[in-house]
């Protein structure tokens, strides 16, 4: 009810009051939904602090107010050093004014998301705070006023509509009227009822009730009181204080909410991705079994064969395997058993990986039920506050990438390639580049004592044609080479180095999910 004509009525009687004498000596925004009028004289001072945003119009009255030292802008200043000579409500209108001493007028139209503040002289706007409200600027001051006719016969001619009868009682007194059962009612009862109403808004105590958001009400509620009071400025910044509490704790608290649930979702998805990748590996035949099988049947398979069907004594039946023309028999059955060593270390970092990631989901679905939870914004904020990073972390001119237990490097622009390359990539690292475009450098971190496996060089060589202008094509070649070889001569462009040994490996372009 902060917005209805009735709690409006009490608070400019009260403004009267404290205002007429004064003179207005500071006009200013800081902010463009925020308007701060600061009223003196050489007793008292006292400010209106206007917050017309989009969600809500709230007014503050608070008898002292910090200016900022820059990020201002002072306004009206034909209003300056004039004093106030009264404050009054317009008739059944949810908007109030302070008229000054030089006939200028201060219209406070408080309604809801569309509210403002006009400028007026001679019953015409001047000028008005929100500009885009355009429409402000063709209100006639005078024509604010309404004079409903609230007798009886009026009463029974609209049948007792309320809405009607008296459109200032506003929503939430409506409401009121519907949870006590208003429209069974008789007309008779429906009149008494109205009547017991509007002495209720004349004479009740101004209230603030407990909620999300809180409500400042004239109105008998069931709610938790958080403040009863006769004085309307203490009830305003009362409701102020309460309502921007609320509003930003729970506003904290939704954008909270998004970001550990896109988080859960994510998890979610990645588990879900890799325990059926985990089941695929775990249910298609071993590289081990198929070298065993080639290795047993040495004698059957002719050198140069391109496949070769053999008795599966693990399985039954036969089965046929796909050779290397090139390779001998033995070196084939090799080739599959470093496939194979591959495939343990890929169902291993799975696993690891599944592992970790369950935990961090438990984590994210405990943060995600202490934010629901808290009432506190300093420990919402606490809570919620990223955790510091290491500076070097920070400032890393690559995206890092984990594959296999290896640690794949990649370039974010020309300059930020060269960085990767020249400073942060050691000789024995592979380095990759989709082979006459431009793209990023891809680094993969080398292991002492081991070789690159292939899947690690495959996966490397598929972010970098993803990372390229060849993203788009079906298959994608890419150089590879140990960064020793890879060296920038003096005056070349930003990203642009000579490679001096290279192999080229042919992908389809796949990124990092």
């Amino acid at each position: 009810m902060f917005h209805n004509y009735f709690f409006l009525r009490r608070l400019a009687g009260a403004l009267h009051t404290e205002l007429v004498g004064l003179e207005l000596t500071e006009c200013f925004s800081q902010n463009k939904d925020e308007l701060i009028l600061g009223f003196s004289n050489k007793q008292k001072e006292l400010y209106i602090k206007a917050s017309l945003t989009p969600d809500i119009c709230l007014l503050q009255f608070p008898n002292e107010f910090k200016k900022a030292n820059r990020n201002y802008v002072d306004l009206y200043p034909e209003l300056i050093d004039v004093t106030v000579t009264s404050a009054s409500i317009f008739s059944y209108e949810r908007s109030f004014k302070l008229g000054l001493e030089n006939g200028f007028e201060i219209i406070f139209k408080m309604h809801g998301s569309r509210s403002n503040i006009l400028i007026t002289k001679s019953n015409s706007v001047h000028s008005i705070f929100k500009g885009q409200l355009k429409n402000d600027l063709s209100i006639i001051p005078s024509e604010l006023n309404k004079n409903p006719d609230l007798s009886e016969s009026r009463f029974i001619e609209v049948n007792g509509d309320l809405k009607k009868f008296l459109p200032a009682l506003g929503k939430e007194v409506n409401r009121h009227m519907k949870s006590l059962g208003y429209a069974e009612k008789t007309l008779s009862d429906q009149w008494n009822l109205t009547n017991d109403l509007l002495l209720q808004l004349e004479s009740n105590p101004i209230r603030i009730y407990k909620g999300v958001p809180p409500e400042l009400s004239l109105l008998v509620s069931n709610a938790e009181i958080l403040l009863e009071t006769n004085d309307p400025i203490e009830a305003t910044n009362e409701f102020y204080k309460q309502y921007t509490y609320d509003y930003y704790l729970n506003s904290a608290k939704s954008n909270a909410l998004k970001q550990v649930e896109k988080a859960i979702l994510k998890t979610q998805h990645y588990l879900n991705n890799s325990s059926v990748k985990l089941e695929e590996i775990k249910n298609r035949r071993t590289y081990e079994e198929i070298a065993n099988l080639i290795m047993a049947n040495l004698h059957q398979i002719p050198t140069g064969s391109k496949s070769v069907v053999l008795h599966d004594f693990y399985q039954g039946g036969e089965i046929e395997v796909k050779l290397n023309k090139l390779l001998s028999p033995q070196k084939n059955a090799e080739q599959f058993y470093r496939k194979s060593k591959n495939q343990k270390k890929e169902i291993e970092v799975l696993e690891a990986n599944i592992s970790s990631k369950k935990n961090e989901l438990a984590e994210l679905l405990s943060q995600k039920e202490e934010i629901e939870k808290t009432n506190d914004i300093k420990a919402l904020r606490k809570q919620t506050s990223p955790k510091t990073t290491n500076q070097n972390e920070k400032s890393e001119p690559f995206n890092r990438y984990e594959f296999l237990g290896y640690t794949i490097l990649i370039g974010k622009n020309a300059r930020q390639n060269d960085e990767l390359t020249l400073k942060h990539a050691t000789k024995n690292d592979l380095w990759l580049h989709a082979k006459d475009v431009s793209g990023s450098h891809v680094v993969v971190k080398f292991h002492p004592g081991k070789p690159f496996p292939n899947p690690v060089i495959e996966r490397a060589a598929e972010i970098a044609a993803w990372n390229s202008k060849r993203k788009n094509e079906t298959l994608c070649p890419v150089i590879y080479t140990p960064k020793k070889f890879v060296r920038k001569r003096k005056g070349d462009p930003p990203g642009a180095v000579v490679v001096e040994r290279e192999e080229i490996i042919m992908v389809t372009p796949k990124g990092v999910q």
